[in-house]
């Protein structure tokens, strides 16, 4: 399954028995305008995206294929580790609590305590020992997370020289063997893939130095409008910040709300996160229970169905994946448009063309 995420156009869906190399490099090349992949670290999937970096090149093609590695699957195997990790502490706690019982008992009948008790203490030493281990693992994981954010706690545009700074000092520290695809998946070069676009597509717009770094402050600080709301000095100095940048920008640069809207455009179009596959999972499980067995043309029909439905919230409310994408369809419901034959659609969009 493929997705395109400004329109959400669901490209393509299949269904195979094979999810190799050979088969995703099938799919890619149906795309020949493809730049940028965001996936999950499947092998089949990175082995397809050689295959078709390579029959670019034999072709003398310049066009790059880059793939920045889905921050939606890491971070979901992050908390699975972290869980992992709080949930061995819950256990000596456990230990410890049900010792302290034994103790107890022992004491309310009478019974002697006497090596009972150096085993209780000797648990809850150990359990201690344990939380402060997960507490500090879990402070890491923390750190690891903010590499994974175009912004910086404090509002400042993340690159990749200081997100790698960040993964070197956090990462080895996520101790134990429930933290090693998480740590594998930090490592990669691709997981920080975003950032690098971020950057080359903010030096495509060539703005002023000045103006850019205004602009990219309130960005940030506009995305920390829960905090600046606070009563505190820290709170205050935010607001001061967006005051000061916004002075400055109306002096340097009076059309400064275009290009931060420019700039926006770039940050939005950072696609850190493959998740709107999982989102579109829904459409093609919808009705599961009253099918007995998925086809190729079902998936197809469920594929039209969502390509031609209207989004009702957000930026694209109103329109359709197909016309966010630029393809041009008569305007009828997906079951008519279903209905019509290959003339009577070849003459619907002649009329459409004409009328343009």
């Amino acid at each position: 399954m493929t997705v395109e995420p400004a329109s959400l156009c669901w490209v393509t869906g299949l269904m195979t028995e094979r999810r190799d190399g050979l088969t995703w490099a099938a799919s890619f090349a149906k795309l020949p305008a493809l730049q940028y992949v965001v996936s999950d670290g499947g092998t089949g999937l990175l082995k397809g995206l050689d295959l078709v970096r390579a029959a670019r090149r034999r072709d003398g093609e310049t066009r790059s294929l880059d793939q920045c590695l889905d921050v939606f699957h890491t971070v979901r195997e992050g908390r699975r580790a972290l869980r992992l990790t709080w949930r061995r502490v819950a256990k000596v706690m456990d230990q410890a609590v049900a010792q302290d019982r034994v103790v107890a008992r022992r004491g309310r009948n009478g019974q002697s305590c006497k090596g009972h008790g150096a085993s209780a203490a000797a648990t809850w030493s150990r359990a201690e020992r344990i939380w402060d281990q997960a507490l500090a693992v879990e402070a890491a994981w923390d750190q690891a997370r903010g590499a994974l954010e175009l912004f910086t706690a404090a509002g400042r545009l993340q690159d990749r020289p200081q997100a790698e700074a960040i993964l070197a000092e956090a990462l080895p520290r996520l101790r134990g063997t429930e933290w090693a695809k998480t740590r594998r998946l930090l490592s990669r070069p691709e997981s920080l893939a975003f950032l690098d676009r971020v950057q080359a597509g903010l030096r495509e717009l060539s703005l002023d130095p000045a103006v850019l770094e205004a602009i990219l402050e309130l960005e940030g600080l506009s995305r920390q409008r829960d905090r600046s709301a606070e009563d505190s000095v820290a709170a205050a100095v935010r607001r001061g910040r967006v005051l000061v940048r916004t002075v400055q920008l109306a002096r340097a640069d009076p059309d400064w709300p275009e290009s931060a809207t420019r700039v926006r455009h770039v940050l939005r179009n950072a696609w850190r996160a493959s998740s709107l596959v999982e989102c579109l999972n829904s459409v093609a499980r919808m009705q599961q229970s009253r099918h007995r067995r998925m086809t190729q043309g079902l998936l197809d029909l469920k594929r039209l169905y969502w390509n031609l439905r209207r989004f009702r919230t957000g930026r694209r409310r109103d329109q359709t994946p197909y016309e966010l994408l630029g393809v041009a369809l008569p305007a009828l419901d997906w079951w008519e448009l279903l209905k019509l034959s290959p003339e009577q659609l070849r003459q619907h969009l002649s009329a459409q063309r004409v009328g343009e």
